[in-house]
């Protein structure tokens, strides 16, 4: 299994009107940190705004990887009115994504139509993720789409079914630990279940995304039965902190698995 760090996630502050997400020192910053905690990469939200030549250049020179990002219109998965938008964003993002090195674009679907039932927006979903497929495919290009708490999505077995239906290599789901504690719980059970359908696993402590040894998820237990299991990809430390943020790294840090 490989580890990474969040960067947006560890380095937002909030302002008067929300959160203030880093920019590009903030970036590199956040892989700074990962390399000073033996984590081999980050992952990022959106491009726009950035110095990719810089995150690029930082990258090669701490050895840290980008394993995912997340592309223009993300939200808009589920929108039937937005498809061809999210579709033009998408094709935008992939050679940007690319020029840092990154090959996992993140669509979290928070915009879904809310006027549509639950099997409607699963079948404009599945339409444009098909669509987005054929693109990641040519490009060699992994989408990872993430359920999130108080999103679309109520259950694993439909997030699953989800990328099941679209049929492609290059569609995988992001399973969140934290979103999904808080959606259903039985998190070792749905992964040992789905194994071949995750292309990349996020955490936080639950229920207040926290570092990962506070709450009442038990992550040594977690990752140590997902390495048992097999996977070798990717698990990214997502959680907030406005203190301390050093110690709360390094005390996560302890219970990932050799």
């Amino acid at each position: 299994m490989k580890y990474s760090l969040c960067a947006d996630i560890m380095f937002v502050a909030v302002g008067e009107k929300g959160p203030i997400w880093p920019d590009t020192d903030g970036i590199i910053e956040a892989m700074k940190l990962a390399k000073k905690n033996g984590l081999t990469g980050i992952e990022m939200f959106g491009l726009e705004g950035r110095d990719l030549e810089r995150i690029a250049a930082a990258s090669r020179e701490l050895g840290i990887e980008i394993r995912a990002c997340v592309s223009a219109g993300a939200a808009l998965l589920g929108n039937p009115d937005k498809t061809e938008e999210l579709v033009s964003l998408f094709e935008q993002s992939v050679p940007k994504a690319k020029q840092i090195g990154c090959s996992n674009l993140i669509l979290n679907a928070e915009e879904y139509a809310r006027n549509l039932s639950s099997d409607e927006v699963i079948k404009v979903m599945e339409d444009a993720l098909k669509r987005l497929a054929v693109i990641a495919e040519k490009e060699d290009v992994t989408i990872l789409v993430e359920p999130v708490t108080g999103g679309f999505f109520t259950s694993s077995k439909q997030a699953f079914g989800l990328i099941e239906k679209v049929g492609s290599k290059n569609v995988k789901l992001l399973y969140d630990i934290f979103h999904f504690q808080n959606i259903e719980g039985q998190i070792t059970e749905t992964i040992k279940k789905n194994l071949n359908l995750i292309g990349d696993i996020h955490g936080a402590g639950a229920p207040m995304r926290a570092e990962l040894t506070v709450g009442e998820l038990d992550y040594a237990f977690i990752l140590n039965t997902v390495k048992e299991l097999g996977y070798e990809g990717n698990f990214c430390l997502e959680f907030f902190t406005f203190e301390n943020r050093d110690m709360k790294v390094e005390a996560s840090c302890k219970v990932l698995p050799a």
